[in-house]
């Protein structure tokens, strides 16, 4: 019994000590991908809202970003991309809610399938266009304990 008490309280004293050392614990498979959700569902509200740094949060400082046909991107490269789209009076861009398909959690990792829609819009809504975009994403747990995307792959659907 006594050492089932020092076991107890040895794990207790680990714990006060990760949290007064600022790390967090590791969240379960179940809240990571809650975190992620959440976080994927709230970038068309930032997007829509103009609210570049919001928008840009949502990806890593190291981030790697790759469409096919077209050079990959970095965090400046995106984030500057988005400030022009979010700013643009013609054409307009809205993005609907992601679709999305599966999150796969393990540890400070997760893999996204996810679909986003994209409607460009001209002078005159005879100029819209929709534009879908299956994508696989890698999010990594930051120190500061949000996910954020590290790699994503965008599979854009032909026209």
């Amino acid at each position: 019994m006594g050492s089932i008490r020092i076991v107890v309280g040895w794990s207790a004293l680990a714990g006060l000590f990760s949290a007064a050392c600022g790390q967090a614990a590791a969240p379960t498979p179940r809240t990571a991908e809650g975190e992620i959700r959440r976080a994927l569902e709230q970038w068309p509200k930032d997007f829509a809202a103009g609210d570049e740094a919001a928008a840009c949060d949502l990806f890593a400082r190291d981030v790697r970003l790759t469409v096919p046909g077209q050079p990959d991107k970095g965090h400046d490269a995106e984030c500057a991309q988005l400030a022009r789209a979010m700013t643009s009076e013609s054409p307009t861009y809205h993005y609907d809610a992601p679709r999305i398909e599966e999150v796969l959690v393990s540890g400070d990792l997760a893999v996204v399938r996810v679909v986003w829609t994209l409607h460009v819009s001209g002078p005159t809504p005879a100029e819209e266009t929709v534009e879908t975009e299956n994508g696989v994403d890698v999010f990594r747990r930051q120190p500061d304990g949000a996910w954020r995307i590290l790699l994503s792959h965008a599979f854009p659907e032909p026209r």
